[in-house]
């Protein structure tokens, strides 16, 4: 009945304080979680101060009403958990002891909370800051306090491992230690026990195999930048007993994964940054030391706190190479994963914090001159494109195409971009005769619109007195602004159009793709996200097609229930869509509770990742579902990549996990094709086939086949095959 209660008032709460140890290393993970708990149980009085400190926050969390996911994911236990830690081996058990230890708990949760909000204004973490604010609080405090003794555990190591496991543990211990290990390979272990105030070589081998077991990339840049750290030292004479007695080693450490592999996605560029930081870390652990001695304070993870958030606001300040290194967008607690979604994610999701730019059209358009064109378009000015229509045989004017009015783009509508303002405009300007140009106004008859952010796009060449905004005026995306003309340097009708970063018409170019846009080229008709066009493509936008749109419609809240063909009903699953206090939606399996986590635009419908067991149908959903555009587009095929974290083959995974920042071996496509579109007195119906394939080195290994049926503006059958038989799923 209690635990039954336990689990009504505080769902998960077991996995919070799992995740709590994780978070030490950004990590959430079961195994270890129960590993590194593990070792802080090696000082038992230590291990179950942590275990008290992280329980009193959780709990005083939940009561207070703060965000469940935080705790869920021991955001909110980690920092209190260090300073269970910390004080449990620095002080003996007792009254006083305990007492002190719930209410610093609470003051470090108070201040995560606090500093939470202040930190995530800017997009950066907090870290261990609450820790170490809340141990040197109480280490200072306690200088007054008489009721507390100071510890006399570690002293008498043997006698502590033999309470604790007896002889064989006893037995393993002194095996463990009597090793001939080099000294930086000791140096590691005991750094690695460190973090957990665990001073010797046993703690830190299980820490590192946790860390293994996690992330195989964090390891290797564990080791890089541990490694790293130990050569400098030797290069410029500090000395190593720093790193190795003071416990200061996994400030390198934890710089090393937060900077290589989690806040950032794992590629050359962040082991780049990673060797930057660590004569960063090394001056001010030397520093920091000296000035923390004077009121006899450990430095503890001050250096790794201060290294990795100055270089993750410096990554968010940049104005260009963004790529590298690469921030994660998309947080998925492991850089294997966070690595494997930002290498298919990098134009599927690029959009995400910018302003979306349409086609300034309707109908189809063929793209004559693009960047870096043949006639103009040239050095800072060659970021944009011409556009003109044509006819079923190629050509862009009928008749002997002498007059302005011949060609099919003339006097046709030009829209907004986007919503914006009008910044500058230019009307009154002739239409030149077929083949002239006026090259004393260059740009023609033009429209400049401010979208706000810096970002402007300029629209030129328009017909004479054809422009019907006026400066200032607010104007919405595929708002007609005017009509394609003749004027300025154009010796045919075309539009041309481009982005910038100031009003003034014809100003320098910006490189900054569209939104989306679908595009019809040597007989293959695609879809394009966050992407420019190429010279002779026909583009056009995407209009939602009303059962597609529907269907993949997922409102908070909504259930789907689901049976497999000839279940009864009761024996039926659900999907449940749930949004994240970021806005993040994802639908939830009622049977397996897998998370499949899912993004919506007018265009297209996109997975982002998943979560939890891959024998759940709602993974075979996921990879059915990967990418679907909205519109209806005969021909049409959607092909893009998929993360190599649902690979199959785990040997092969494991191998690739380990050099994935630098090369990769592996690849997982995703291909959907529309077909069978039907409307009649039953309504619209709609089959969509998509096809898995699995490569190596180049070949295919492996294909899985998925068809969706929509029907009645709602997904209605999922098939699929699971150890070669055909399952199907019907909507209930």
């Amino acid at each position: 009945m209690i635990s039954g209660k336990l689990r009504s008032a505080f769902p998960l709460f077991l996995q919070s304080v799992s995740n709590s140890y994780t978070q030490i290393f950004f990590a959430k993970h079961k195994i270890m979680g129960l590993l590194l708990m593990l070792v802080t149980l090696f000082d038992l009085y230590a291990g179950i101060s942590g275990l008290i400190a992280l329980v009193t926050a959780n709990t005083a969390a939940y009561l207070a009403g703060l965000s469940r996911q935080q705790i869920i994911n021991g955001l909110y236990g980690f920092n209190p958990l260090l300073v269970g830690l910390g004080l449990g081996v620095y002080y003996q058990p007792g009254l006083s002891f305990y007492v002190i230890l719930v209410f610093i708990s609470l003051l470090t949760l108070f201040m995560t909370v606090s500093l939470e909000g202040v930190m995530y204004k800017y997009g950066l973490p907090f870290l261990s800051i609450p820790f170490l604010i809340g141990i040197w609080i109480v280490s200072i405090s306690t200088r007054q306090i008489t009721n507390l003794e100071i510890s006399e555990r570690g002293i008498y190591t043997l006698n502590e491992m033999y309470s604790l496991g007896g002889l064989p543990l006893l037995r393993v211990y002194e095996w463990f230690n009597e090793i001939s290990w080099p000294m930086p390979v000791k140096i590691y272990f005991r750094s690695l026990g460190a973090i957990f105030f665990q001073y010797h070589l046993f703690a830190g081998l299980i820490i590192a195999f946790g860390l293994v077991f996690w992330s195989r990339i964090a390891f290797v840049f564990s080791l890089i930048g541990f490694a790293s750290a130990y050569m400098f030292y030797l290069l410029i004479g500090l000395q190593i007993s720093e790193v190795s007695y003071s416990a200061i080693g996994f400030n390198f450490i934890l710089t090393s994964i937060a900077i290589g592999a989690f806040f950032v996605v794992p590629s050359k560029y962040s082991l780049v940054w990673v060797m930057v930081s660590i004569p960063l870390l090394a001056f001010l652990t030397t520093a920091g030391s000296a000035v923390m001695w004077i009121f006899q304070l450990p430095v503890f993870s001050l250096p790794f706190n201060v290294v990795v958030i100055l270089l993750l606001y410096v990554f968010r300040l940049r104005e260009r190479y963004h790529g590298k290194p690469a921030l994660v967008l998309v947080q998925q607690f492991s850089p294997e994963k966070n690595l494997y979604s930002s290498q298919i994610n990098l134009n599927r999701m690029a959009h995400l914090g910018r302003i979306s730019i349409k086609l300034p059209f309707w109908g189809k358009w063929l793209v004559t001159q693009a960047i870096d064109g043949e006639h103009t378009h040239k050095s800072a000015w060659k970021y944009a494109w011409d556009f003109e229509m044509t006819d079923d045989e190629g050509k862009t004017y009928r008749g002997d195409g002498l007059q302005a009015t011949d060609y099919y783009c003339f006097s046709k509508p030009v829209v907004s971009p986007a919503d914006g303002t009008i910044a500058e405009l230019e009307d009154g300007l002739e239409d030149n005769a077929i083949g002239d140009s006026n090259l004393r106004n260059n740009w023609g008859n033009s429209v400049v619109i401010n979208h706000g952010g810096g970002l402007f796009s300029q629209l030129s060449h328009l017909k004479n007195n054809s422009i019907q905004v006026q400066k200032g005026q607010y104007v919405k995306a595929g708002e007609q602004l005017a009509l394609c003309g003749n004027s300025g340097r154009s010796p045919y009708p075309h539009l041309h159009m481009q982005m910038q970063t100031s009003p003034e018409i014809g100003a320098t170019t910006l490189d900054y793709p569209f939104a989306s846009y679908v595009a019809f080229e040597d007989g293959q008709t695609s879809f394009h996200v966050s992407s420019q066009p190429r010279k002779q493509q026909t583009v056009f936008q995407n209009h939602p097609n009303e059962l597609i749109d529907h269907a993949f419609h997922f409102i908070p809240g909504q259930e789907m229930k689901w049976k497999y063909e000839g279940e009864q009903p009761a024996q039926g699953f659900s999907w449940t869509v749930e949004t994240n206090i970021y806005n993040e939606s994802c639908l939830v399996c009622s049977r397996t509770a897998a998370k499949a986590w899912f993004m919506k635009s007018p265009d297209i419908f996109m997975f982002t990742h998943f979560e939890g067991n891959r024998n759940s149908e709602l993974y075979c959903f996921y990879l059915a579902a990967y990418q679907v555009i909205t519109g209806v587009h005969p021909g049409l095929e959607v092909d893009e990549k998929i993360t190599v974290a649902v690979y199959h083959h785990r040997g092969l995974k494991l191998l690739q996990d380990i050099v994935a920042p630098f090369y990769s071996f592996l690849a997982v496509h995703f291909r959907q094709w529309q077909s069978g579109m039907k409307q009649d007195l039953d309504g619209s119906r709609m089959l969509l086939r998509s096809v898995i394939s699995y490569s190596a080195f180049g070949k295919i290994v492996k294909t899985n086949k998925f068809e969706i049926l929509l029907s009645d503006n709602q997904l209605s059958e999922i098939h699929f095959f699971r150890n070669n038989l055909e399952v199907k799923l019907f909507r209930d």
